[in-house]
C-alpha cells in the first residue's frame, strides 16, 4: 500500500495557487478551495493499492500540469474547465482507491432497465417518434457510463424525466380501467380487433408494468445523485 503523500502535496500547493491567483472570481475561488480542502482530507486517510499505482501516478501528474496553467495570460474560461475537471477526477479516483465503484454497476442495471422499459410502454401514447429520439442518447449515454465520462452520466439522465412522465401516463389509465374494467376491455377489443383474453392482457399488463418504470426510474435517479463523483 502506498501513502498519498505526493498527492497531498501537489492539492496544498493548487489551493495556493488558486488562493493567490487574481484571475478567478472570489466566489468560484472560495468553491474551489473548499473543494480541493475537502478532498484533500479524504485523500489524508487513503492509502493506494499497488494496483491502482498507475491511477495514483496519473493523478499527480495531472495535478503538476494544472499548476503550469494558472499563467497570467491564461484563457479564464479554460483554466475554470480545467480545474473542474481535475477535481471531478480526485473524486472519481478517490472511489477507486477506496474500492467504492461497485455502485457503478447498480446504476447502470437501474438505467438499463429504466431505458427498456420506457421504450416499450412509450409507443402506445407517443408513436414510436419519442423512443427513436431517446435512442441514441440512451446508447451514447449507456457507452458512456461505463467509461465513466461525465457527459455520458447527464445523458444517461435524460431518460429519467421521459420514463416519469410515460409511467404516470400508464398508471393514469390503470386507475381509470380498474374502475371500467369491462369498459377499457371492449374499448380495446375494439381499437385492436383482438380477442378478449388478448384486450384484458393489455388493459392490465402496462399499467403493472408502468409501476415497475417509476420504480425504477426512481432507484436510477437515487443511484445517480450517490454514484455522481463516479464520473469524470
Amino acid at each position: 500500500m502506498m501513502k498519498t503523500t505526493e498527492i497531498l502535496q501537489v492539492l496544498n500547493e493548487l489551493k495556493g495557487k488558486v488562493q493567490s491567483t487574481t484571475l478567478i472570481e472570489s466566489k468560484r475561488k472560495e468553491k474551489y478551495l473548499n473543494e480541493l480542502s475537502m478532498i484533500a482530507s479524504e485523500y489524508e486517510k487513503i492509502e493506494v493499492d499497488q494496483h491502482l499505482k498507475d491511477v495514483y501516478n496519473s493523478l499527480v501528474k495531472k495535478g503538476k500540469e494544472l499548476k503550469g496553467e494558472f499563467k497570467i495570460d491564461a484563457d479564464v474560461k479554460n483554466l475554470y474547465g480545467k480545474i473542474e475537471y481535475y477535481i471531478r477526477y480526485l473524486k472519481a479516483a478517490k472511489a477507486d482507491f477506496k474500492g467504492e465503484t461497485n455502485y457503478l454497476n447498480k446504476y447502470i442495471k437501474a438505467f438499463i432497465l429504466t431505458s427498456i422499459l420506457f421504450m416499450a410502454l412509450s409507443p402506445q401514447y407517443f408513436g414510436f417518434i419519442l423512443p427513436a429520439v431517446f435512442f441514441v442518447p440512451i446508447f451514447l449515454g449507456l457507452r458512456g457510463v461505463k467509461n465513466r465520462s461525465k457527459q455520458g452520466f447527464n445523458l444517461s439522465l435524460a431518460v429519467i424525466p421521459v420514463a416519469l412522465m410515460t409511467s404516470f401516463i400508464w398508471i393514469r389509465y390503470g386507475i381509470y380501467a380498474i374502475t371500467n374494467y369491462q369498459k377499457a376491455i371492449m374499448d380495446v377489443a375494439s381499437d385492436t380487433g383482438r380477442s378478449e383474453s388478448t384486450a384484458k392482457a393489455l388493459v392490465t399488463i402496462p399499467p403493472i408494468l408502468a409501476v415497475i418504470l417509476l420504480a425504477f426510474a426512481l432507484v436510477q435517479a437515487y443511484r445517480g445523485y450517490k454514484s455522481k463523483d463516479l464520473f469524470v
